[in-house]
């Protein structure tokens, strides 16, 4: 595949040359510019070899977020190894899974994921490392894949299902970096702060590559801490940072006092809140927010255009590279596999060079996801009048009532407009009338009083009879997925013995 994009090896010497002794990385009193970690990631390519590692061997990181977990990984790939970073906070057997699915060569963590990285990985006779302890060996020659080849592998949250690990190309990565300065609106001389889990493709693609892409420099943090966060942003002197959407409304509910003005300018949301509360927070706290909508399976989603900002649920246009080099399609296909009308729904489904060329381990998955060598995200959406993508929902997660099919997006817009909805998450449920019926549970703003009665009425203004709750749950907060979204299927799970004591 000639697209005239490198590999990773390729693109980190490069960032050494042009950018040398530039700060890159840094974290908890540690830096790195960017000429040594390129020098970093050559001796622990070297370190790696000497273990065994050999060109197409997964190498599995679990740590927190730092310096060594991203040099560690950045080694691997020099290697010509496939990393896949994965959430230190695994339990047990949720580790245990991904060895036995990985099957890597070696398992590199920290000092707090060494013990469970030795029950899991260590009994099947994968050898073990501290992924600080790379830099002591000599470089090893550094490979120059094929873009198009799988650089990494990020795994799914699994939320309703095993974890698939998803392959990413290097193009995928390098090309996200050469783009998102221009998709986000950056300057020349930005400070980027990495505050989302390395094991994300939010972190690996959208903030560490578009360091190297731009000679940023990344201070990289081990968590997201919405008491201190903008006191954190202040001292570290960052400009930018990357959030889920979760993240700003945790954020806009914080205390008037934990403000304290900075340097930070840039917020990148995915996905959104609701137009009025992003601009609202953007008045409050004088930043602006961009908003989006990218996949481990495929960095060339879409980003908010001058029209989309004003638009509920919408996530802008299909992305495109500044010098043009991922021609970037996107089609919208009903259930029945017939194009959809302007503003009918359907599923997204994308063709550009950077979408997944599968899952590790997976081929039945792969089969279906790339159907027809189009990535079929599960995401349903329309394009509006302007051209814009307008998502409403999860297909797994559409409600199917009375004939009808049902976006919980929809709902969850609806009672967003609310002045007493902080949060909205709208599920389905197993119906005594057949199919399901609609419960939303909401998370009220302080002080708030608005009842359940209030808000079914509230959405009866607004929405079709047979879209409106039959029941309204209040909840203090909601589960998460570690990339801190709204874990749907555990929200079944807390709420049907809820709902079944209520009916007996």
């Amino acid at each position: 595949m000639d697209t005239g994009i490198q590999s990773i090896p390729r693109f980190v010497d490069e960032a050494a040359r042009r950018y040398g002794d530039r700060p890159f990385l840094v974290s908890s009193g540690v830096q790195r510019t960017f000429a040594e970690a390129a020098a970093n990631a050559a001796r622990g390519a070297g370190k790696l070899r000497a273990c065994g590692v050999r060109p197409g061997d997964r190498v599995l990181l679990s740590a927190t977020n730092g310096v060594p977990l991203i040099e560690a990984w950045l080694a691997a790939i020099h290697a010509g190894a496939i990393p896949a970073a994965v959430n230190p906070a695994l339990t047990p057997s949720e580790l245990d899974y991904v060895v036995s699915d990985l099957e890597p060569r070696i398992a590199l963590g920290d000092a707090d994921s060494l013990a469970a990285l030795e029950a899991a990985a260590g009994a099947r006779g994968v050898a073990v490392a501290a992924a600080g302890a790379l830099a002591d060996a000599e470089p090893a020659p550094v490979p120059d894949p094929d873009p198009a080849d799988a650089a990494a592998i990020v795994y799914t949250s699994g939320t309703t299902s095993r974890p698939k690990g998803a392959l990413v190309r290097h193009l995928a990565y390098v090309a996200a970096g050469q783009s998102m300065r221009t998709w986000i609106g950056l300057g020349e001389r930005e400070r980027l702060w990495c505050l989302l889990p390395f094991f994300h493709i939010n972190a690996q693609a959208y903030s560490l590559m578009t360091a190297l892409a731009n000679g940023y420099r990344l201070t990289v943090s081990p968590k997201f801490r919405a008491s201190t966060f903008w006191r954190d942003a202040a001292a570290l002197d960052v400009t930018e940072v990357n959030l889920i959407g979760a993240m700003v409304a945790i954020l806009e509910g914080q205390p008037p006092e934990s403000y304290v003005p900075g340097p930070l300018r840039t917020i990148y949301a995915a996905p959104a809140l609701e137009p009025e509360r992003n601009r609202a927070f953007e008045r409050r706290f004088d930043v602006r927010i961009v908003t989006g909508f990218g996949m481990s399976e495929n960095t060339f989603g879409c980003v908010e255009s001058p029209t989309s900002r004003a638009k509920r649920s919408s996530i802008g246009r299909p992305r495109v590279h500044p010098d043009g080099l991922v021609p970037n399609e996107l089609r919208i296909v009903k259930t029945d596999g017939t194009p959809a009308a302007r503003g009918e729904a359907g599923e997204l489904q994308f063709r550009n060079a950077a979408v997944t060329p599968g899952y590790w381990n997976a081929p039945e998955v792969t089969a279906r996801t790339l159907e027809d060598g189009w990535l079929h995200t599960g995401d349903a959406g329309y394009v509006d009048d302007d051209g814009d993508v307008v998502l409403v929902g999860r297909y797994k997660e559409m409600i199917r009532r009375r004939g009808e099919n049902i976006a919980p997006r929809e709902v969850e817009d609806a009672l967003a407009l609310h002045p007493d909805v902080r949060e909205a998450a709208v599920i389905g449920v197993p119906s005594a009338l057949s199919e399901e019926d609609v419960v939303a549970c909401v998370i009220r703003v302080p002080g708030a009083s608005a009842d359940e009665d209030a808000l079914r009425a509230w959405c009866r203004e607004r929405l079709a009879p047979y879209k409106v709750p039959m029941r309204v749950l209040f909840r203090d907060e909601f589960p998460l997925t570690p990339t801190m979204r709204v874990a749907k299927a555990e929200l079944k799970a807390q709420v049907l013995p809820i709902l079944g004591e209520a009916r007996r």
